[in-house]
């Protein structure tokens, strides 16, 4: 950031990359809004608005659905961090081959 605003280079967004990661910012909306849902229907359950159910199963779909909120979206976003990493440490490295 040493150089004046001037001479940095212009940002040009990759379409591709960018179509990526619309999609997986989708996914993980899709996912967190079912976690939601089954939380939702976990809570129906153990509160006996649905009676033919027993109320362990929805403590399972409670934790299920936290567990689709919270631990999934992040592990999604995890993978495709590392994968755009090591595709641009390859496209780096095939740069590099070809100079030498």
């Amino acid at each position: 950031m040493s150089e004046p605003i001037e001479e940095q280079d212009e940002y040009v967004p990759d379409p591709v990359k960018e179509k990526q990661a619309k999609a997986v910012h989708f996914m993980v909306s899709m996912i967190r809004l079912l976690g939601v849902a089954l939380v939702m229907l976990g809570l129906a359950i153990v509160l006996d608005r649905l009676p033919p159910v027993p109320p362990p199963v929805g403590y399972v779909l409670i934790a299920l659905g936290l567990a689709q909120m919270w631990v999934a979206p992040v592990w999604i976003i995890r993978k495709y961090i590392q994968a755009r990493v090591a595709e641009e440490a390859i496209a780096k490295a095939a740069e590099n081959r070809d100079v030498s």
